[in-house]
């Protein structure tokens, strides 16, 4: 069966060149400044003119582009998907043939416009290396139906649901921007009135009045900028998994998520390289996780986030796990670092805590400033802290496990013994004194691969490598 794809892909086609406008634009809104006779004003509009002219033609070019592109769908003969070959090119055609054993992810998503237009957008990915889709088809809603398969539209039992307040609890602290609410913003508009108030008394020159004049808006701004990144984040992350719900439907994960922008995603079980259980320190308080999995063939394009359960409590989230990964293979993390090697967790936030008796010693408005740093710095000296602490090195007949801290959240991952590629164990000069070492696991997957425990007892974690490699299937091979 051969589709020509649907209308909608001229618009989305045709909105790269939407910069383009901007040139006649900003061409009218200098005139005044530039252009003083009718001459001037008649070269003005000849050249609008042509700059619309040429954003029509490249208008044109993606209606031609959409008029030569062509999918052919192969089925079955009893009604399933074989394969699809996707044909584009003006000049010099070019044909792609995905086959349906090879799909390894399968995203539908509905945006508003795409719901007004009747049609779908459909990303195909392969277990391979690359950095876009494979395959992006513009379908109508019939066909992408189809070619999803009917279960996508039918009222089925679902296994997992989230619940509100948890993903509520999740967007809110989504990149820890709920510290920059809390304190940051706060004491930027504090900092703003001291300074208005302090430099307009005690400096009374010329440089001091444009101080006290520029700097509190300045930062009241900077405060205002804060508040707005924050609510936009928790605004885009509540609309994204509210309603998320995710179940398996044979060997394929089926989620859906998205209130406004509606997302269908069949993930292959099978492609899973990864289990990761993240935590913020905000989800901490109120017992929360987040559950990501890695999967190759998923995930490589911009705004695709593998998030299999978006906030659930440890019981709630194994209850989901057993449903929708029942064969996973999960074990624990015996091997802790070293009682010695503390310092090494919590040493950069120490040094960063002690850089705030400088802006107590000036003092002043200056003081402002060091709450700032010590909040910060408190922040991030707690998640290393309980990084240490959760820190480990696991491996069993069928997975290892990592536990760490990166950034300001805590992860907990589980890589599954036949997809760990490469384990890595490292010694700098310093760690051969305390006899440490770094381990390093690597799995097949898109975007982060790389998962590291530092501080690890060097001849206990070489028993373990030296196991991981006895247990590899590939051993045997």
């Amino acid at each position: 069966m051969e589709i020509r794809p649907y209308g909608a892909y001229v618009l989305y086609d045709a909105k790269k060149w939407i910069p383009l406008l901007l040139l006649p634009l900003l061409r009218v809104l200098t005139a005044p400044l530039v252009f003083s006779s009718y001459q001037d004003i008649s070269a003005l509009v000849l050249a609008t003119i042509r700059d619309t002219g040429l954003y029509m033609a490249l208008v044109a070019y993606s209606v031609l582009r959409w008029r030569f592109c062509r999918y052919q769908l192969r089925e079955y003969a009893h009604g399933t998907l074989h394969s699809l070959t996707l044909t584009k090119g003006l000049l010099f055609p070019n044909s792609l043939r995905l086959s349906a054993e090879d799909a390894a992810s399968v995203e539908m998503e509905c945006t508003p416009l795409l719901w007004l237009l009747g049609g779908r957008r459909v990303r195909i990915n392969t277990a391979g290396l690359r950095r876009r889709s494979d395959a992006v088809l513009y379908l109508s809603a019939a066909h992408a139906a189809s070619l999803m398969g009917q279960t996508v539209y039918r009222r089925i039992p679902r296994r997992y649901a989230a619940r509100l307040w948890p993903v509520t609890i999740m967007a809110a602290s989504s990149s820890n921007a709920a510290l920059g609410l809390l304190t940051l913003a706060p004491a930027l508009r504090q900092a703003g009135q001291i300074v208005g108030r302090r430099v307009s008394d005690e400096m009374m020159s010329l440089a001091g009045r444009v101080v006290s004049l520029g700097l509190p808006p300045l930062l009241d701004s900077l405060a205002n900028v804060l508040v707005l990144g924050w609510a936009f984040a928790f605004v885009r992350n509540w609309l994204r998994y509210a309603g998320f719900y995710a179940q398996l439907e044979g060997s394929r994960l089926h989620l859906v998520s998205g209130l406004f922008t509606r997302r269908d995603v069949l993930i292959d079980s099978d492609k899973i390289t990864a289990l990761e259980l993240r935590q913020t320190l905000f989800m901490r308080l109120f017992g929360l996780y987040t559950a990501i999995i890695t999967a190759a063939g998923y995930g490589r394009d911009k705004g695709t986030r593998p998030v299999l359960i978006p906030a659930a409590r440890p019981r709630e989230l194994s209850d989901a796990l057993d449903h929708l990964i029942p064969d996973y293979p999960i074990c624990s993390s015996h091997l802790r670092p070293q009682k010695s090697a503390l310092f090494r967790y919590i040493g950069a936030p120490l040094w960063m805590l002690s850089g705030t008796l400088l802006p107590l010693w000036l003092g002043g408005v200056w003081q402002v400033l060091a709450a700032l740093w010590l909040v910060g710095s408190l922040w991030w000296l707690t998640v290393r802290l309980l990084g240490f602490f959760q820190a480990g090195f696991g491996v069993s007949r069928d997975a290892v496990s990592l536990c760490y801290s990166k950034g300001l959240a805590l992860y907990r991952v589980y890589v599954p013994l036949e997809v760990a590629d490469c384990a890595m164990i490292t010694q700098s000069p310093w760690q051969k004194r305390n006899g440490t070492c770094t381990v390093e696991v690597r799995c097949f997957g898109e975007k982060r691969r790389r998962h590291r425990v530092f501080a690890l007892p060097y001849s206990q974690a070489l028993k373990l490598a030296e196991k991981l490699l006895k247990y590899s299937p590939s051993r045997y091979q």
